[in-house]
């Protein structure tokens, strides 16, 4: 229809009231670590010592980058087909969903990102690219083999 809505007759105060309570809900919900009302943030590593690797017998050829809201797993990078038969119900779900909302499309070598996706934590990453039990820190290297434990560790 082309009839254009006016705008609802509210006192100011009540709209300042709304304004913030809705200030108070994002701060409640990025609290509890949701990012769901942050702007995407672009990733870009500084240098190429920045950049995560993973690469397996079983197809896994994944690059990515450690940052604070979490572990990045870039896009054109290869997660594995083949799970573990040991590979918890939890994370089986949790790539299905990636299948499901397209982030991750099956080629003729296996999962593909589709797009930059972050993951909560660099084992979270590391568990869905390789379909099997995985701890991050001891899975992703930098380009050198030092793994990302080794780069986390305080320097003394």
């Amino acid at each position: 229809n082309n009839t254009t809505p006016t705008k609802s007759s509210i006192s100011e105060s009540d709209e300042n009231e709304m304004e913030e309570f809705i200030f108070n809900v994002k701060i409640l919900v990025n609290t509890l670590g949701h990012k769901i009302f942050d702007e995407k943030r672009e990733t870009v590593a500084i240098s190429k010592q920045d950049v995560f690797s993973i690469k397996s017998a079983r197809g896994t050829d994944a690059k990515g980058i450690n940052t604070s809201d979490g572990f990045v797993v870039f896009k054109g990078s290869k997660a594995s087909v083949e799970n573990t038969k040991s590979l918890n119900q939890y994370w089986l779900t949790q790539k299905q969903k990636l299948i499901d909302n397209g982030v991750l499309v099956l080629t003729d070598y296996g999962y593909e990102f589709t797009k930059d996706h972050i993951f909560s934590s660099s084992s979270a990453a590391a568990v869905v690219v390789m379909g099997r039990s995985a701890s991050g820190p001891m899975e992703w290297r930098l380009e050198n083999g030092v793994r990302l434990k080794e780069t986390e560790e305080p320097q003394d």
